[in-house]
């Protein structure tokens, strides 16, 4: 019963799942099947919802509401990206069991849906086509805040002018992308 009040008030977020990245090219039954995986959680302004540092594999859509990125830093808490609905949040940890690199709280009542590890293996078995598309989507997404992320360096490598910044950002990405293939 609960299950069905569930899905009944997952339906009115049909549109903004179909135009979310990590679901869209998902068929209607896939993103049903997707749905009745997850766990509708709500957030109030304040709460942390992810810990930076902490280890917990969960993958997060957001419905409604607002979530800001911060992370600890020499100087208090950085924000990185303030996230809206139809964002995704949780993707690295997701993938690979490491403590999470941010916090992630909410900045006003958040409405997510909640994604375990444990319900993407169970989806891997059962339907792998399906946990394909999930799995290249969130690459897409990594992919993306990685490219974005090093646009964003180099603007502001180049925008400081100085020499031995710009060498040890050339050496940098020399070794991150050699490393791939250690």
């Amino acid at each position: 019963m609960a299950e069905q009040q569930n899905q009944n008030e997952l339906s009115r977020y049909i549109d903004l799942l179909h135009g979310c990245s990590l679901l869209g090219d998902l068929s209607e039954d896939e993103l049903q099947h997707f749905l009745s995986l997850t766990c509708p959680e709500t957030f109030q302004a304040g709460d942390e919802i992810l810990e930076e540092d902490k280890v917990y594999q969960g993958l997060w859509i957001i419905l409604e509401g607002e979530c800001e990125v911060v992370k600890r830093g020499c100087n208090g808490r950085n924000r990185l990206a303030t996230l809206d609905p139809g964002n995704v949040f949780g993707e690295m940890s997701f993938l690979q069991k490491a403590p999470h690199s941010a916090s992630v709280k909410a900045i006003n009542e958040v409405h997510t849906i909640r994604l375990l590890r444990e319900k993407y293996d169970a989806l891997l078995e059962c339907c792998p086509t399906s946990a394909q598309k999930i799995a290249v989507n969130i690459v897409r997404v990594l992919s993306d805040r990685l490219r974005r992320m090093d646009d964003w360096t180099c603007e502001l490598v180049d925008g400081q002018g100085d020499q031995k910044q710009h060498q040890e950002w050339h050496d940098f990405r020399s070794k991150l992308y050699s490393g791939l293939f250690e």
